[in-house]
């Protein structure tokens, strides 16, 4: 009776559980097969390839998903600021042609419009100020809007062809550059009589640039340029004027 007790214990602690990872016909199928512990499948390197089989498949469904997801697409979009129409190299490329105030400028100068460069000048240059105590930030895009508005108006008036705000605005952004200059320059310069002398450098510089640009897109005899100095000097100069007082 016993060895019945002991057969029937061993019966007892025999059944059959299978490991993490095989389902329930793996396990019975080690049972039937007379396997004396269950734990023994788990150090068998035959049977430990189902897991790691299992897992694999696992890892190449989620790879999959992956690459028909949207992460395939992240990959090829284009930069932030290129979404967002910011061209740092033209901008310093026209930055550049603005500098030089001997060049001659052609109409493929708007043909390539933007807003960065002429709002980044435009922060400058209230930041210029803010160095001096003065908040002109709002005075600056009044001014700038306003300006815009006049000369665009002006300009299709006189011109043979049609020119749209957007490269209006462009250009005499462009050519606010040195006026820029001169805000940070009149920062360290104190005396009023050089910065007077100053202001009306930049602002026939401005006026300059600005004018022949106009005059090479919109077609105007070379004639007729002081035409279109006169207004955009007027807008030129105001910017001067908040910045020497």
């Amino acid at each position: 009776m016993g060895d019945n007790r002991r057969d029937a214990g061993l019966d007892f602690y025999q059944a059959p559980y299978a490991p993490y990872g095989v389902g329930a016909a793996a396990s019975a199928g080690a049972a039937a097969a007379g396997t004396t512990s269950a734990w023994s499948t788990a150090s068998d390197p035959g049977r430990q390839h189902i897991p790691a089989a299992g897992w694999h498949g696992r890892t190449s469904s989620f790879e999959l998903g992956r690459a028909f997801s949207g992460a395939s697409v992240a990959e090829d979009e284009p930069p932030l600021l290129e979404e967002l129409g910011i061209h740092p190299e033209a901008i310093w490329r026209k930055t550049r042609q603005v500098l030089n105030p001997f060049r001659r400028f052609e109409k493929s100068f708007a043909d390539e419009p933007d807003m960065a460069g002429p709002l980044l000048f435009a922060f400058l240059l209230g930041l210029a100020l803010l160095f001096r105590g003065k908040v002109h930030f709002g005075v600056i895009y009044g001014i700038a809007i306003i300006g815009c508005l006049s000369i665009y108006l002006v300009l299709n008036l006189m011109g043979s062809r049609e020119l749209d705000l957007y490269r209006t605005v462009s250009v005499l952004g462009y050519g606010l550059l040195p006026i820029v200059l001169l805000a940070f320059l009149v920062t360290l310069v104190p005396p009023l009589a050089f910065r007077i002398a100053v202001a009306g450098t930049a602002v026939a510089w401005c006026t300059s640039t600005a004018s022949r640009i106009f005059t090479a897109v919109l077609g105007i005899p070379s004639h007729n340029w002081p035409l279109v100095a006169y207004p955009v000097g007027l807008w030129y100069a105001s910017f001067a004027l908040i910045t020497i007082f």
